[in-house]
C-alpha cells in the first residue's frame, strides 16, 4: 500500500471522527473473536483496529464479548447474522456452509486495494448482505503469511498431486476438504483448541494452517515437517451485522468503515513480523520445511488451487463464481 493511500485512509478516519465529535452517545457495537484471543491474527485485530478504535473515543465503541469458548466458531456466523453479535473476527472459512462465496477469499491473488476498487468488493459484499445479513469491514493479511501443510511423518510425494496423503486423516475445515481428498487423505473436521491432543493421541497425522500462531499451541511436540509451497491468503474478515450498521448514522457508518481500511492497510506488515517470529519458534522447535521442486511443486500448487475452485463451482451460485474469479484473480 502506497504512503499516499495509507494517508487518505487515515484521514478519512480523521475527519469521520471530527464530525462524530458533536454525537451524544458513541455506537456500541458487540465483538466476538473465532480464534482465542492469544492468536496472533487476533493480537493484530486488538492492537490495530479494537483497542485504538476505543481509545480514539470516537463514533463507534466496541465491546469485546469473547471467543471460541464462549460461542464455537462454527456456531458464530449464524449467532451474527441474526443479531445475538454486532461483529464478528475471524477466518470466513467457519461460515461456508452459511455462505458459499467464503469459499473463494483465501484464493484470491489481487492485492485488496485492487480488489476494493475492481468490482470485486462490491460482489462480495452483496454475497455476504444475502448470505449472512453482514457488511464486510476488512479483509486483511494481504501477502503477510502463506498456508502450508504440517506433517508428523516425512512426506511422500506424488507427480500427480505433489504430495500422497493416501489414507493419512489430517485435521481440516471445509476450506480444506477438497484438495486434501485430491491427495487421498481423510480430513477431519477439527475446532483449533482440540488440536493438540488430536495430534497427541494419533487421531490426525498433520493439519494445514497459516503462517503464525503454531508455537503457542504446543504442535510441534509433534508436527516435524512443514510443506509447501505456500499457497493461499488469510480467509479472516472483519464483519459486521448488517441491521447494527443500517441503524447507524452515516457519520457512524463512515467512521467504521475507514477503520476497516485502516487495519488491512497496517494488517500486512504487522502480521508479517508475528510470523516470522513464530516461524522462528517453530523451526527451532526442529520442524523441517519441505518446499516440493520443480514439477512436484506445480502438482501440489495445481492440486490445491485446482481442487478448491471445481468445489466452490459446483457448490456456488454461477453468477458469483464467476464474478469473483474474474475479480479476485489477477
Amino acid at each position: 500500500m502506497s504512503n499516499l493511500k495509507m494517508s487518505s485512509v487515515a484521514a478519512g478516519i480523521a475527519a469521520a471522527a471530527m464530525l462524530a465529535g458533536s454525537a451524544v452517545e458513541a455506537a456500541k457495537l458487540t465483538v466476538m473473536t473465532s480464534l482465542h484471543r492469544d492468536h496472533d491474527q487476533v493480537v493484530a485485530y486488538f492492537d490495530l483496529m479494537h483497542k485504538p478504535m476505543n481509545k480514539a473515543k470516537g463514533a463507534v465503541v466496541l465491546h469485546y464479548k469473547g471467543g471460541p469458548e464462549v460461542t464455537p466458531n462454527r456456531k458464530q456466523g449464524a449467532a451474527l447474522k441474526r443479531g445475538v453479535i454486532d461483529l464478528k473476527f475471524g477466518p470466513s472459512g467457519y461460515d461456508i456452509g452459511l455462505n458459499p462465496c467464503a469459499r473463494l477469499v483465501s484464493l484470491s491473488t489481487q492485492p485488496q486495494a485492487v480488489i476494493r476498487k475492481n468490482g470485486g468488493w462490491d460482489v462480495m459484499q452483496k454475497c455476504w448482505g444475502e448470505r449472512m445479513n453482514a457488511r464486510i469491514l476488512a479483509h486483511p493479511f494481504y501477502n503477510s503469511g502463506n498456508f502450508h501443510v504440517y506433517l508428523i511423518d516425512p512426506p511422500n510425494k506424488s507427480k500427480k498431486t505433489g504430495l500422497n496423503l493416501k489414507g493419512i486423516k489430517m485435521r481440516s475445515t471445509a476450506l480444506y476438504h477438497a484438495f486434501f481428498k485430491a491427495m487421498g487423505a481423510t480430513p477431519i473436521n477439527i475446532s483449533p483448541g482440540d488440536v493438540y491432543t488430536s495430534l497427541e493421541r494419533g487421531l490426525v497425522k498433520g493439519l494445514a494452517w497459516p503462517e503464525g500462531g503454531i508455537f503457542r499451541y504446543g504442535w510441534t511436540k509433534y508436527i516435524k515437517y512443514r510443506i509447501g509451497p505456500g499457497f493461499w491468503r488469510s480467509s479472516t474478515m472483519a464483519i459486521v451485522n448488517l441491521d447494527a450498521y443500517n441503524k447507524m448514522t452515516k457519520k457512524e457508518r463512515d467512521y467504521l468503515d475507514a477503520w476497516g481500511e485502516k487495519f488491512e492497510v497496517d494488517s500486512t506488515p504487522y502480521m508479517r513480523a508475528l510470523a516470522d517470529k513464530d516461524n522462528a519458534k517453530v523451526f527451532g522447535a526442529g520442524v523441517k520445511a519441505i518446499d516440493l521442486q520443480g514439477d512436484y511443486g506445480k502438482a501440489f500448487t495445481n492440486t490445491v488451487m485446482g481442487a478448491t475452485w471445481a468445489v466452490a463451482e459446483k457448490k456456488m451460485p454461477a453468477n458469483y463464481y464467476q464474478e469473483l474469479k474474474k475479480y479476485l484473480l489477477k
